[in-house]
Order: C-alpha cells, then sequence, then structure tokens
C-alpha cells in the first residue's frame, strides 16, 4: 500500500440505471460545473457500491473494498447525507457532505443553499 495520499475522491452510493448524459441540467453537467467552481480540474470518484440493484444495507457493502480505496485520499467528499452516513460508520469521519447534484434532489433548487455549500466545500478541500 503506497503511502503517497491523492488529492481528493467523491463518493456516491451506487450507479443509476440512467446512462450518463451531458444534456443540460443533468447531474453530470452539474458536477462538472461545481468542480469548475470548486476549482478542480482532476478528481477520482467511487461509489460504495457499483450494484444498481444493492439493496443499501451496511452488512452488503465491501467494506475492505471502499476502505481501501479511501484510505489513499486526503479529502473526501460525500454525495448526500447517506454516503456520509456510511463513511462515519466506515470510520472516515474527516468528510464534507454536497448535496446529490441530480435534478431529482430538491436541495439544489436553492442556490444560495448550493453555492454557500460549495464555498465550505471549498474551505475544506484547502484546508
Amino acid at each position: 500500500m503506497s503511502s503517497l495520499k491523492h488529492d481528493t475522491i467523491f463518493v456516491g452510493l451506487n450507479p443509476s440505471r440512467k446512462k450518463i448524459s451531458s444534456q443540460k441540467n443533468t447531474a453530470y453537467i452539474r458536477w462538472c460545473e461545481w468542480l469548475d467552481y470548486l476549482g478542480l480540474d482532476r478528481v477520482t470518484f467511487i461509489n460504495l457500491s457499483y450494484d444498481v440493484d444493492w439493496d443499501f444495507k451496511f452488512s452488503s457493502l465491501d467494506r475492505t473494498f471502499i476502505c481501501t480505496n479511501l484510505e489513499n485520499y486526503s479529502k473526501i467528499v460525500a454525495w448526500g447525507d447517506r454516503v456520509s452516513g456510511f463513511l462515519n460508520r466506515l470510520g472516515f469521519r474527516d468528510h464534507f457532505v454536497v448535496a446529490h447534484p441530480s435534478g431529482l434532489n430538491r436541495k439544489i433548487n436553492d442556490h444560495k443553499y448550493v453555492f454557500t455549500t460549495l464555498d465550505e466545500c471549498k474551505e475544506y478541500l484547502n484546508e
């Protein structure tokens, strides 16, 4: 195991059944815009599970895989409170939580909330 720490990893829950779309106002485009706002041109992304049918139970989570991957990063950003809860249970308490960029997430309708959170995330990333 390398002791070299990479910069930032974003953690999602599990993949969607939908194909990634680059159309306007999609989660992917919104996330790219957020990365630009944060001044990040290179990050890593991982899901807690790669199973689209994951049952969201901690007992079915591949904890070794997740922990092995996350320990190589100095900054962890969780997509949502549910992911944050899993990270806490895995012992990764030093992470930042942003809303999931999906248009279905009502939190992101409040632009003030989004940019306040992104500004706080920027501070976390620059600590």
